[in-house]
């Protein structure tokens, strides 16, 4: 005999000691541990000037036996950090901290066979700012619409056992904390609190261990919880005022001002940058930079020229991140290559012809060129004159010329990043009449 060994929704059949199975078969013919007696609920309310905090708390209030995690399974499960809770079918399943909730999937298909044909089924995911997600696999329901705001008082759903193995009897959740977004880093979402009767409690903790994958498979089964502890708002700093961003040659300039409200106060800046690639029409993965909380300000060098690139900024106190302004975009540009001449130059008695090379820009069009032109009489130059001539203008002729003086001419290109070097000077003679 054996009970169901859970990993990423391949259920099979595991042999365990007496321990382990009383405490599973416990779970999977009902819990009738009872509930904290006179436990005061508290209303953690959602705020769309406050919508994130980190994801500490214990998604579940209900009893669940602790199965795989990362490595504490025998057989090919995991590898990486989650949660695998056992517990009913309908139990509620609560948001682990503020965020903005996503629809992943609806699936509620039992699978055929394990592999390709395996999923997470019904599955959604929390945005919790900063690029903090975390994700809950195997639902047999949700119950809150996408794009809704939680907090931890929040039942996004119900546990269930969607795109499991058939026959499908293991209800559980799978649970995992991700960095750099939905699909980012699975990292170790550590000690996870909750609530009893007024007391805040972390698993596994609770229990003396400081690892998730010390607890064995099977072995310990989480207690109720319910939600007198919570707090009744979000302490992360307020949003940060959208940054101005300036460009530069390959680099741009980011500065924000500190949040009007640095709730619990601020411990760091979180900086987003996102390239945008135009051959697929969307923004490429965030570039993560954390900068220390007494700057405000950030520059960002080896970035390429001519292409668009966006910043958010979010700021982070002990208990998460803020909203991000709006983001800001710029396209790196450095001023033109200064022209290379000359295609010609040649003149007449009154006149100069003079031609150059059309401009190599850096990240931003040439918008023109500024031709400059100057005499040697009585011992000196005389000062330049200019003219300036459009970008597909690569001449100029100056008519009116003295015969029989030497002249110098030199050219540069102009653009919104600035105007290029001065070409290398040429220097030319008129004929005498």
């Amino acid at each position: 005999m054996g009970v169901p060994a859970v990993g990423h929704g391949r259920p099979r059949l595991l042999r365990v000691g007496a321990v382990a199975l009383l405490a599973a078969a416990t779970v999977l013919t009902g819990l009738t541990a009872p509930t904290a007696a006179g436990a005061a609920s508290v209303a953690w309310t959602a705020d769309a000037g406050h919508p994130y905090s980190d994801p500490v708390w214990f998604p579940l209030r209900d009893p669940a036996v602790v199965s795989c995690t990362q490595s504490n399974c025998a057989g090919p499960y995991h590898g990486y950090w989650a949660l695998d809770l056992i517990g009913q079918q309908g139990d509620p399943v609560y948001a682990a901290g503020a965020g903005v909730l996503r629809i992943g999937a609806q699936d509620n298909t039992c699978k055929s066979s394990s592999g390709a044909d395996d999923s997470e089924g019904t599955w959604v995911w929390i945005d919790h700012g900063g690029g903090v997600v975390s994700r809950y696999h195997h639902l047999d329901a949700v119950t809150v619409a996408d794009g809704t705001l939680v907090t931890p008082a929040t039942q996004i759903g119900r546990m269930g056992h969607s795109g499991s193995v058939s026959p499908c009897t293991t209800n559980y959740l799978h649970f995992e904390v991700r960095t750099g977004g939905e699909r980012g880093t699975r990292i170790n979402p550590g000690q996870l609190a909750m609530c009893r009767s007024g007391s805040r409690v972390t698993v596994p903790g609770m229990w003396g261990y400081s690892s998730w994958n010390s607890v064995a498979k099977g072995s310990r089964q989480t207690p109720v919880a319910d939600t007198s502890c919570l707090p009744g708002s979000t302490a992360t700093p307020s949003v940060v005022t959208t940054p101005s961003v300036t460009r530069g040659d390959r680099s741009a300039r980011i500065q924000w001002a500190v949040p009007t409200d640095p709730g619990s106060g601020v411990t760091e800046y979180l900086v987003y940058q996102e390239l945008w690639s135009p051959s697929v029409s969307r923004w490429g993965t965030a570039v993560r930079r954390v900068v220390s909380a007494g700057t405000t300000s950030l520059t960002v060098t080896g970035l390429t020229n001519g292409r668009t690139y966006r910043f958010r900024v979010f700021a982070r106190g002990s208990a998460g991140y803020s909203a991000s302004g709006a983001p800001r975009s710029v396209i790196p540009a450095g001023v033109p290559v200064a022209p290379r001449v000359a295609r010609w130059l040649t003149s007449g008695p009154t006149l100069i012809r003079y031609a150059w090379w059309k401009a190599q820009h850096r990240g931003t069009p040439v918008t023109g060129y500024r031709v400059a032109i100057r005499r040697w009489a009585s011992g000196r130059w005389t000062r330049y004159s200019f003219t300036n001539v459009g970008p597909s203008t690569l001449n100029r002729t100056w008519r009116g010329v003295r015969s029989g003086a030497t002249y110098q001419v030199r050219v540069r290109a102009l653009s919104s990043a600035g105007p290029s070097a001065w070409s290398s000077v040429r220097r030319v003679s008129t004929p005498r009449g």
